[in-house]
């Protein structure tokens, strides 16, 4: 199924497999991603770890889909948000959004405050939990402390 313009959000702080399965759902599904990164101070409310500074985390977000994966700039955009929502509770262009197993409830959260603004609900695209190699949910709090021993 193809949209027009896609969402997807999270911290993307220490960048791992898991990240860019999210991406690459959104950029299968979608002909433009809008990727909303967490601000440091709503990252620091509720991560239990120090995040890195979001100018760095969107640098190297947008060096991973430029250089790394090969994107066109003009594929995806950017934000910084504020709130657990983001633009996904009221940008009407967006059509779809991109979830975790873990943040589909979210999901359900953003439909009903985008149908109390009279906006038509997303689609939700959920993708597996990855794993690493001893069956841990990969996160960046995992990659954190394997280059940290």
């Amino acid at each position: 199924m193809r949209f027009s313009k896609v969402a997807l959000g999270g911290t993307f702080d220490s960048l791992h497999s898991g990240h860019i399965v999210l991406l690459f759902e959104a950029m299968k599904h979608g002909d433009k991603v809008l990727i909303g990164v967490t601000s440091d101070a709503f990252a620091q409310k509720y991560k239990q770890y120090r995040v890195r500074p979001v100018e760095e985390r969107l640098r190297n977000l947008e060096v991973l889909l430029t250089r790394e994966l090969g994107l066109r700039r003009s594929r995806f955009e950017l934000r910084v948000i504020d709130d657990p929502y983001g633009p996904a509770a009221s940008d009407p262009e967006l059509d779809a959004i991109v979830v975790s197993i873990e943040t589909y409830a979210r999901s359900l959260e953003i439909n009903e405050l985008r149908i109390s603004k009279g906006l038509p609900p997303l689609t939700v695209l959920v993708v597996p939990i990855i794993k690493d190699g001893y069956g841990n949910k990969l996160s960046s709090t995992l990659v954190r402390q394997a280059y940290d021993k």
